[in-house]
């Protein structure tokens, strides 16, 4: 009851855990997908983890030093949300190819989405607080994160058996299913931001602590 009284708390929280999903629905499928439709080694599918921290890291420096500061927090959560829906649809041509370079760069690009959204989306953390109830908010963004995570790495696990039970044994259609929800999920993410207004929370907060503040010192 108490989140409903913090503006836009509600609004930032289904956003949160909506990019949350989004970047995770794939965390169990990616490496398989590598095995199942290219054929792929143990050896070479695991090598991909690397593609995606390289990836990551470009991104956090990409977003941290360059895009927050121009574009601000909420935009460079859109580009970030963009860029994975256009990794996730790389990865999917790269299969029906039958590509490994494409595929290598597809994921490199999505680790780089995901450095951008994860930067962003932390940093829209500690903008949508509010003075007196930062540990609370904190913890509530921090759960909502947390528990979105644990939901699509087994949301995506799960979907790819039922879709192979459901296409009888298509593994390339049943992956596309997997990540077609997941650029579905991230494009709806990049939309809901539009409804976020972090310069609005914050006057909206002032405000209230200037009037609190008011009182007390009357």
């Amino acid at each position: 009851m108490q989140l409903r009284t913090i503006p836009q708390a509600g609004r930032f929280l289904g956003v949160l855990s909506l990019f949350t999903f989004s970047m995770f629905l794939n965390d169990a499928v990616l490496e398989p997908y590598g095995a199942a439709i290219f054929g792929m080694s143990v050896c070479a599918t695991t090598s991909q983890n690397v593609l995606i921290a390289l990836g990551f890291f470009a991104g956090l420096g990409l977003s941290g030093f360059w895009l927050i500061e121009r574009a601000g927090n909420i935009r460079t959560a859109r580009v970030g949300a963009v860029l994975a829906a256009l990794a996730l649809l790389l990865m999917l041509w790269a299969g029906s190819g039958q590509s490994i370079p494409l595929l290598r760069t597809a994921i490199g690009l999505f680790g780089l989405s995901l450095g951008v959204c994860m930067n962003a989306c932390l940093t829209l953390m500690f903008s949508f607080v509010q003075p007196g109830r930062t540990g609370f908010l904190l913890g509530v963004w921090g759960a909502g994160y947390a528990y979105s995570c644990g939901l699509a790495t087994i949301s995506g696990g799960g979907l790819l058996t039922l879709l192979k039970a459901w296409n009888g044994g298509d593994l390339f259609a049943a992956y596309g299913g997997v990540f077609g929800l997941q650029m579905v999920c991230f494009l709806a993410a990049a939309l809901m931001t539009r409804r976020l207004d972090v310069v609005g929370f914050r006057n909206t907060v002032k405000t209230r602590f200037d009037d609190v503040m008011e009182m007390a010192v009357d």
